[in-house]
């Protein structure tokens, strides 16, 4: 049996921010949302989390999961969090494993390890150890021959204890049953003056109990959080690892360095991105697509195979396969574009359908509209379709093979009908039948520009 402690009560006042430290994102996920999305795949009864700090922001986030929240109104340190699940697990006989609510790095592989690890070899307590270079403001593992002794905090060492590079990497994993009793011996004579939970190392040590640390070979699995540079660095790793991912599976990044990638996206095989790309949450990319360069892409959003977006936008869309958008196009939520639609400079597309072979090559404006097959959507093209005294939004349909001119105005709610032609420099606010020229100007009128000379 295993249930799961997630410390997340911390305030992050490193981080300099009025949000709380696990509510921070990563690829548009909070921190602690990457915690519990690897705790998913552990086979665990329950997941316990100890929230204190902005205590209702944290537990209303936390709906979303299947998880039990338990409050810490003092933060007196991880051994004092982990007393306020005491009455919570008071019948429980079992393994508990504990992590930090800030380490969004942490494998799913690598708890299942040490639950195995730790069970397999009968033992008290295990934790997660790594060794580092420089281990400044880690806590460092204490041994003699070889046994653990304790785990000694960065603050509380002395200066030949600090040359250790061993060193505590913050996750456990305990018999609760048999750790229960040292909880309630932790006292706070530190630098810090808080309740430690490492020093449960010591006093299991003392009592006789199973010791041992499962050595950890990617250190920056348990990077925690505590400042702007760890969240930067944090943002780096897992687009690096995301990135590996995708070149493994066939797509081209031209420049690793300037495009972020969410994990949620999913590209085909002989797709190419091109420098400075941006793709957030759940993105799907078919196969020979060209993607960049200067291109944000937020999801949900879907792009078939062999499209070209151009130093554009696209938010919570879809394009269809041989879709050519770009440059300076925005695609706005709720559009919905078919195969072999060129949407090109500076068109804004919003919460429209447009059929196959539609085009909108530049500067228009296409808003709550229902583009029917091949229809050809005119330079400085607008549809009207906000009503700003009611705040009400109006829709147009455009049937099959209809066509827009230059600078003109659809004012919604109206209807242009199959193969008719909209003049340049219209304002149509009537519904234009089928295979008709709409005219909607002032006529042209020549009058006589004589210059008089003067006397």
């Amino acid at each position: 049996m295993v249930k799961t402690l997630v410390l997340a009560a911390g305030m992050g006042s490193r981080l300099k921010s009025e949000k709380v430290k696990v509510l921070h994102r990563i690829f548009d996920k909070p921190i602690l949302s990457w915690v519990l999305e690897s705790l998913a795949e552990v086979a665990s009864e329950e997941i316990i989390v100890v929230c204190g700090h902005q205590y209702e922001a944290v537990e209303s986030f936390l709906h979303a999961y299947p998880v039990t929240t338990v409050l810490q109104e003092e933060q007196l340190g991880t051994g004092h969090a982990v007393r306020q699940v005491e009455d919570h697990l008071d019948d429980y006989d079992g393994t508990v494993l504990i992590i930090n609510g800030d380490s969004p790095l942490i494998r799913a592989e690598t708890l299942n390890q040490l639950v195995k690890f730790h069970q397999d070899n009968i033992l008290d307590m295990s934790f997660l150890s790594c060794n580092l270079e420089h281990p400044d403001g880690y806590g460092r593992i204490i041994r003699k021959d070889g046994r653990i002794l304790a785990i000694k905090e960065d603050k509380d060492c002395s200066e030949a204890e600090r040359q250790i590079k061993e060193v505590n990497a913050g996750v456990y994993c305990f018999e609760w049953s048999t750790i229960k009793e040292g909880l309630s011996k932790l006292g706070n004579d530190n630098a810090q003056e808080e309740y430690y939970l490492t020093d449960l190392v010591a006093w299991a040590y003392s009592q006789g109990h199973e010791i041992a640390s499962f050595n950890l070979a990617n250190p920056y699995e348990v990077l925690g959080v505590n400042n702007r540079e760890d969240l930067s660095l944090v943002w780096k790793l897992q687009n690096e690892a995301n990135l590996h991912e995708l070149m493994q599976n066939g797509v081209t990044i031209v420049d690793p360095a300037t495009t972020f990638i969410s994990p949620d996206a999913d590209i085909g095989p002989d797709t190419v991105i091109l420098p400075n790309t941006y793709i957030q949450r759940r993105v799907v990319i078919g196969r020979g697509s060209t993607i960049g360069p200067n291109t944000s892409i937020f999801g949900p959003a879907e792009i078939g195979e062999n499209s070209t977006v151009i130093q554009s936008h696209i938010s919570r869309s879809s394009l269809g396969a041989k879709a050519n958008i770009g440059p300076f196009a925005h695609i706005r939520d709720g559009s919905d574009i078919n195969e072999n639609v060129r949407i090109g400079s500076f068109v804004e597309v919003k919460n429209s359908a447009l059929a196959d072979d539609c085009a909108a090559a530049h500067l228009s404006y296409i808003g709550d509209a229902k583009l029917k097959t091949g229809v050809n959507i005119g330079a400085g093209t607008v549809v009207a379709n906000y009503d700003h005294r009611t705040g009400d939004k109006y829709e147009t349909t455009i049937n099959a093979n209809a066509s827009t001119g230059a600078n003109s105005v659809l004012v919604s709610p109206i209807e242009i009908g199959e193969a008719s032609m909209i003049a340049a420099g219209s304002v149509v606010t009537k519904d234009v039948p089928a295979d008709t020229l709409a005219i909607a100007r002032p006529k042209q009128e020549h009058k006589t520009n004589r210059v008089v000379a003067k006397n």
